[in-house]
């Protein structure tokens, strides 16, 4: 006895895939028909890969994104399995809008076959929620940034909206409980809620067979097997290899900075619920509801009804009337998916914002390759003084300085361009003109600082005014960056020009010949300590004089050092220098002074 007859004998197997095969299929095999089953083996390669990404998951917000690194980044072949289930999940979208729109263009909705097309649309809602579940497992931005705001959505439906965003979220805010609630309906629920669907969509099939479209030729009839299972499977043949090609494009799946509660992160939703995201922007306000729960439910309702709207049949020309508010939601939704992407490619604040995005990325990567301490991934950047400045800088400078692309804009900016601080070039600019607007000229120090080539307003002091030889200058801008530098400096030509140009206002090493006057000390200026004191208390003496937080001079810049630790103000201070004298940022360290 062969394996096959023992096996047969036991589990009967032999005849159901008899029946199966030779189902006949009224009007003969068709590309239209091809959709159902590539859908199915989709979703087996999802539940394969799927079960391999669970080994080595970890769902809570302290462990998820670095256990999605390690996958994407260690684990052998871990990024190929990623790719696969990531963008398999945004195939199975694609392909079940199309098989749905397949069914409604045939007409296979009609009677007897109400009951399957409403599992079909069941089906839909599952695969939206396995989307909706599984974006935000990585915990990264992305994902996090993106349920936050699906998620209020959620709760702002009457009535049943707060009840089922508790649920949802196990709280008032996004957190453990949230990540192992969503994991649960991903790996558990939603599965066995879409198995039920299928078993119930199959068992349809088997009872009613295919709906052959209007016109079709019935007298003629092909079997299941072979030419239609090979369409089947040269479909799905062709989608593996396209999500073969994207994942090895993207090597794995996109994986962003772990998700951080109080960044400021520009949230959009993946592109599948982009229509609807754009639609609310229709509807300000209140009348957002219209957008997230009426004209949603609306169309569900329609979608339910139209196998008892379109019962006659006939040819699609016929139908059109019926069908018309499904084509229309189509290219609506084609058109509203099309202007999101086209609006964010023209919003210079978006880009701004993807590409500080991209580097903090690329950060979160490199750390993550030297180890993530037990706190966490979050822990693990902000520990990082690179990301950690430049989170300090944003909260606490970014509102009045400008610094690259960090900052007001331009025109916006009240206090000094930190863009080259410390450098030569920007010295340069403050003794040429420092009155200019992205230095002083938006500040209380305004006109209290002359320019050395520009003669003054006042006629008779003009008379007597001598521009500063170029020469003289450069060595005293030379002078002032080795001083950011740390580089020793005494003896030079550029402290016995600055000793005989400059310290009649400024001081150097605390000596000045005007007790009064308001103008920075220039030992040691724009050096890491330098900022580091001006940053604590502008007017410690240390960076400003006392001078420099008179009442009178409102708007100069406040002291930090009740509302920033110590800690935080040396990691602050190296992370302006460095940005400001456009250092790399990986590898950059604080300067070292020179004996």
């Amino acid at each position: 006895m062969s394996f096959g007859d023992w096996l047969n004998e036991r589990v009967g197997y032999r005849e159901p895939l008899r029946r199966l095969l030779d189902e006949p299929i009224p009007g003969g095999a068709r590309i239209g028909y091809v959709w159902g089953g590539a859908l199915a083996l989709l979703l087996l390669v999802e539940a394969v890969t799927g079960a391999l990404l669970m080994s080595a998951y970890a769902p809570s917000a302290t462990t998820a994104w670095a256990s999605v690194a390690h996958i994407n980044f260690t684990l052998r072949a871990g990024w190929l399995i990623r790719g696969l289930h990531y963008f398999g999940a945004q195939a199975l979208v694609i392909l079940v809008a199309v098989h749905v729109a397949q069914i409604a263009i045939h007409g296979a909705y009609r009677a007897p076959r109400e009951v399957g097309w409403l599992l079909k649309l069941g089906l839909l809602l599952m695969i939206l929620g396995f989307a909706f579940t599984g974006n935000p497992l990585p915990w990264d931005q992305d994902g996090y940034w993106g349920t936050r705001v699906e998620t209020g959505i959620m709760g702002a439906v009457p009535v049943v909206g707060p009840l089922t965003q508790e649920l949802v979220v196990g709280g008032s805010s996004l957190g453990h409980l949230t990540l192992t609630r969503l994991y649960a309906l991903h790996v558990f629920v939603l599965p066995a809620a879409t198995a039920l669907l299928l078993a119930g969509s199959f068992a349809q099939f088997r009872k009613h067979g295919f709906g052959a479209p209007h016109g079709a030729n019935l007298s003629k009839a092909d079997r299941f097997f072979p030419k239609q299972l090979g369409m089947i499977l040269l479909a799905a043949a062709v989608a593996l290899v396209v999500l073969f090609d994207l994942a090895a494009i993207e090597h794995g799946a996109p994986l962003e900075a772990p998700a951080d509660p109080v960044s400021d992160y520009t949230a959009r939703p993946a592109w599948y619920f982009r229509p609807l995201f754009e639609l609310r922007k229709f509807f300000p306000g209140s009348l957002e509801l219209i957008a997230t729960v009426g004209l949603p439910g609306v169309l569900g309702l329609y979608l339910a009804l139209l196998p008892f709207i379109d019962r006659k049949p006939g040819p699609l020309r016929a139908r059109l009337p019926a069908l018309a508010p499904l084509f229309l939601v189509g290219l609506g939704a084609v058109g509203l998916l099309a202007k999101s992407f086209a609006s964010d490619a023209k919003d210079e604040g978006y880009q701004r914002s993807q590409a500080q995005n991209a580097q903090r990325t690329a950060r979160a990567i490199a750390l993550f390759k030297q180890g993530v301490p037990p706190e966490g991934a979050l822990a693990m950047l902000r520990n990082d003084p690179e990301t950690r400045g430049e989170d300090l800088y944003k909260k606490e400078c970014a509102s009045c300085h400008r610094l690259n692309d960090l900052g007001p804009p331009k025109d916006k900016q009240t206090a000094p361009d930190l863009t080259g601080f410390g450098t030569k070039a920007w010295a340069l600019e403050v003794l040429r003109d420092p009155d200019a607007d992205h230095l002083f000229g938006k500040t209380p120090f305004k006109e209290m600082m002359p320019s050395v080539v520009k003669p003054p307003a006042d006629p008779e002091a003009a008379k007597v005014f001598t521009p500063m030889s170029a020469a003289d200058q450069e060595t005293i801008a030379a002078f002032l960056e080795a001083q950011a530098r740390g580089e020793p400096s005494a003896g030079t030509q550029g402290e016995k020009l600055v000793r005989q140009r400059c310290t009649s206002c400024h001081r150097l090493d605390g000596k000045t010949d005007d007790e009064e006057s308001a103008a920075p000390e220039l030992r040691g200026w724009a050096s890491v300590a330098w900022i580091e004191a001006q940053i604590a208390n502008p007017g410690s003496g240390k960076a400003y004089p006392p001078a420099a937080m008179a009442k009178d001079l409102e708007g100069h810049m406040p002291a930090f050092e009740e509302k920033i630790s110590a800690n935080d103000r040396k990691i602050l201070a190296a992370w302006v220098y460095r940005r400001g004298r456009g250092e790399a940022a990986a590898g950059a360290k604080e300067p070292e002074k020179k004996p």
